[in-house]
C-alpha cells in the first residue's frame, strides 16, 4: 500500500517553489519590464494569473478519478500536436527571435504547445509499451505507429524550430528504451539516428555552429556567441556563499539576457549564492526522488512507466536549464520549472505533478 507520506512533501514542495517562483519573476524581470512595457509588474502580474490557473488545474487532475485522467492525457496530446502544426501558421502563430512556437490568446497572453507536448508524450509512449504487450508479434505495427507518433512532432519541432525540446522526447524515449530492457537493438538504432540527427542540426547553420564554439571556447567571442555564457558564469561567481541580496543583483541590469526566462539560474545564484542554490537543487532533487519512489512503488505496469516518464521529463527540464546556466551544456532555451518566466511551462508543470498524484492516490485506494 503506497503512503500519502510522499504526496505530502510533493505538495509542500510544490507549494514553496511556486512562492518561490513568483519571488524570482518579480525580481529578476522587475527592470526589463519597466524599460520595455513601462509596468515594472507586467510579467509578475501573469506569472500570478498563471499560476492560480495551474493550481486549480493541479487539484482538478488530481483529485479526478484515474480512469478519466488515462484518457485525459492522452486527449491533451492530440490538441498538444494540433497546437504545434497551428505554430507553423503566421495567423495562428507568434514568431520570437526567429522561432514560432507560441500561440497567440485574448488580453496578450500566449501557449506554448511544446510545453504542453513535453508533459503528455508520456502517456503515448506508455500506452505503445502496453500494446506492446498485449499484441506480441506485431513487428510491422511498433515499428510503424511509434515512429510516425513521435517523429511528426519532431518535425514540426524542426521547422518551429525548438531543438531543446526534440532534445528531452529523445532523451526521454531513450531512456524508457534502455531502463524497461528493450531489444539492444531499439536502444542502439536509436541513438545512432538521434545522434546523427543532432549532429547535422547543429553543424547544419552558421548560428548554432557558432554557439556551439561558442559552448567550447565562449572567451573566444566575449561580445558575440559567448557573451551569453560568460555573464551566466559571472553571475553564478558573484553570488559567493551567501548572494548579494534578493533584488540587488548586478546580471539582471541588461547584462545577462533573457534574465526573467532562459537565464533566470544565474540570477537566482547571484542574488542567493552558493546556499540558496543547494536548498533550491535540493528541493528538486526531493521532488524527482519521491516521484520515483512512488513509480517504484506502483503495481500497474501503464502507470509504472506513465508516472516515470512523468518525472524524467520533469528531472530532465531542471537538468537541461542548470546544465547551460553553469555552462555545461550549449545554450538552448528551456525554461527552468517554477523559477523561469512562463504561464506554459508553469501550467503543464502543474499538470505534470497532478498525474503523479493522482496515480499515487489511484494506487493507494486500489492497494
Amino acid at each position: 500500500m503506497l503512503s500519502s507520506k510522499d504526496s505530502r512533501n510533493i505538495f509542500l514542495c510544490l507549494f514553496f517553489l511556486s512562492g518561490l517562483g513568483l519571488v524570482q519573476v518579480y525580481s529578476s524581470s522587475f527592470l526589463f519590464a519597466i524599460e520595455t512595457y513601462g509596468n515594472g509588474l507586467f510579467f509578475f502580474n501573469k506569472q500570478l494569473i498563471f499560476s492560480l490557473i495551474a493550481w486549480l488545474a493541479f487539484f482538478i487532475v488530481a483529485f479526478i478519478p484515474w480512469k478519466y485522467n488515462r484518457y485525459f492525457g492522452m486527449l491533451l496530446w492530440f490538441f498538444a500536436v494540433l497546437l504545434l502544426i497551428l505554430t507553423l501558421f503566421p495567423q495562428t502563430s507568434i514568431s520570437v527571435g526567429g522561432a514560432r512556437r507560441w500561440i497567440q490568446l485574448p488580453f496578450s497572453f500566449r501557449f506554448q504547445p511544446s510545453e504542453l507536448l513535453k508533459v503528455t508524450t508520456p502517456f503515448l509512449l506508455a500506452w505503445l509499451l502496453v500494446l506492446k504487450e498485449q499484441w506480441p508479434g506485431q513487428k510491422i505495427f511498433f515499428w510503424f505507429v511509434p515512429f510516425f507518433s513521435i517523429g511528426f512532432p519532431i518535425i514540426i519541432l524542426i521547422l518551429q524550430p525548438d531543438f531543446g525540446t526534440i532534445i528531452l522526447l529523445c532523451a526521454l524515449v531513450s531512456c524508457l528504451i534502455f531502463i524497461l530492457g528493450l531489444p539492444w537493438l531499439y536502444f542502439i538504432l536509436g541513438m545512432s539516428v538521434i545522434s546523427s540527427a543532432l549532429f547535422y542540426f547543429a553543424t547544419s547553420t552558421d548560428y548554432r555552429l557558432a554557439r556551439l564554439s561558442a559552448f567550447l571556447n565562449p572567451w573566444a567571442d566575449p561580445s558575440g556567441q559567448g557573451f551569453q555564457v560568460i555573464q551566466s558564469l559571472l553571475g553564478v561567481h558573484s553570488g559567493g556563499l551567501f548572494g548579494v541580496g534578493l533584488g540587488k543583483g548586478q546580471s539582471k541590469l541588461f547584462f545577462l539576457p533573457e534574465a526573467h526566462t532562459d537565464f533566470t539560474l544565474a540570477v537566482f545564484a547571484e542574488e542567493t549564492g552558493f546556499i540558496g542554490l543547494s536548498i533550491l537543487f535540493a528541493m528538486y532533487g526531493f521532488l524527482i526522488y519521491s516521484g520515483w519512489r512512488l513509480s517504484l512503488r506502483i503495481h500497474d505496469f501503464y502507470e509504472k512507466v506513465l508516472s516515470f516518464s512523468l518525472i524524467f521529463v520533469f528531472a530532465i527540464s531542471v537538468f537541461i536549464h542548470c546544465s547551460v546556466n553553469l555552462s555545461l551544456l550549449p545554450t538552448k532555451g528551456l525554461a527552468l520549472p517554477f523559477l523561469s518566466y512562463g504561464g506554459s511551462s508553469l501550467l503543464c508543470t502543474f499538470l505534470l505533478f497532478g498525474w503523479i498524484m493522482s496515480i499515487e492516490r489511484n494506487n493507494r485506494l486500489e492497494y
